[in-house]
């Protein structure tokens, strides 16, 4: 295994998620990408027509706004390989269906592994919305590592 792509979102477990899939790379000398999809990107970024004298808080400066969003991203990836310290890590900010940009980029990065938290989901989210991992694991051609994270049981 050459290549491990670790995903990463904004939960606090990204740490131990990021720190675990860096060990494992950095033992098998494999160069290491660590990417954030940005979801649903597309909606900060449209311009919407007025609706009940309604017009959107974001109607002007979306390009702008889209832009500190990816920009964002970016310094926490950076940060998050600073953290790290190695010199073969590189970052990838995804925009897309969570799932899908995950399992795309690492067919066309070409990895071994891809390394991601396991978040349980309660309530709502649980009945209505993609477990990640889950479909991940089901629907990637490479190995999954999902890393237990708080509140998985």
């Amino acid at each position: 295994m050459k290549k491990v792509l670790i995903t990463l979102d904004y939960s606090p477990a990204a740490q131990i998620v990021a720190e675990t899939g860096y060990s494992i790379a950095q033992k098998m000398d494999a160069s290491i990408c660590i990417v954030h999809v940005i979801t649903d990107a597309a909606w900060y970024a449209m311009d919407y027509s007025p609706i009940m004298g309604y017009q959107g808080g974001y109607t002007s400066g979306t390009n702008e706004v889209l832009a500190d969003i990816k920009q964002e991203a970016e310094n926490f990836l950076n940060a998050t390989a600073k953290h790290l310290g190695g010199s073969n890590i590189t970052t990838k900010v995804l925009e897309g269906e969570t799932t899908d940009a995950i399992i795309e980029y690492s067919k066309e990065w070409n990895a071994d592994l891809i390394v991601m938290g396991s978040h349980s989901h309660h309530g709502l989210d649980r009945i209505f919305g993609t477990d990640v991992a889950t479909y991940i694991l089901k629907h990637a051609q490479i190995p999954v590592l999902a890393i237990p994270t708080a509140g998985d049981k």
